[in-house]
């Protein structure tokens, strides 16, 4: 049988990031990678409200991880500077990641409920949700620089 391989050169030139990204790449690269954080480390809160079948809650999560997911995006590119930079991967730091970011789903599925959810004005809801999101994404690189890595 014929080996079906190719030459060392050849596989190293398609794991190697694009060199010369735009703006518009690496800004869809830093979108990418928030995404993936956070649907990793937020699994937990994310199969609850799956099993709560809501449609109230999953619009206020979408809302949320969307508020995170743009601000974290920024941040990992530099464009919002809050701390020292998005923070790199550790033990420690990935069950640190795995509480903050449930406990930012969950506040952002749970406040608007509060504040807004007994007057009855779900587009509020779900922009104050879009806001918990954000500022959880811009407070925690600066939390991880104050508790420490």
């Amino acid at each position: 049988m014929a080996s079906r391989g190719t030459d060392p050169e050849t596989e190293e030139r398609r794991l190697r990031l694009r060199e010369g990204n735009d703006a518009i790449g690496t800004w869809l690269e830093r979108l990418f990678d928030a995404t993936a954080e956070l649907v990793v480390f937020g699994i937990p809160v994310l199969i609850s409200v799956v099993l709560f079948n809501s449609a109230t809650l999953s619009a206020r999560t979408i809302a949320t991880a969307t508020g995170f997911i743009v601000v974290a995006a920024a941040v990992m590119r530099g464009s919002l500077p809050v701390g020292s930079g998005w923070p790199g991967s550790s033990t420690r730091l990935s069950v640190a990641r795995v509480v903050y970011f449930g406990t930012v789903l969950v506040a952002g599925i749970a406040v608007p409920g509060v504040v807004l959810g007994v007057a009855g004005a779900p587009l509020s809801a779900l922009a104050l949700a879009l806001c918990v999101g954000a500022i959880g994404a811009a407070a925690f690189a600066p939390l991880v620089g104050l508790v420490g890595r």
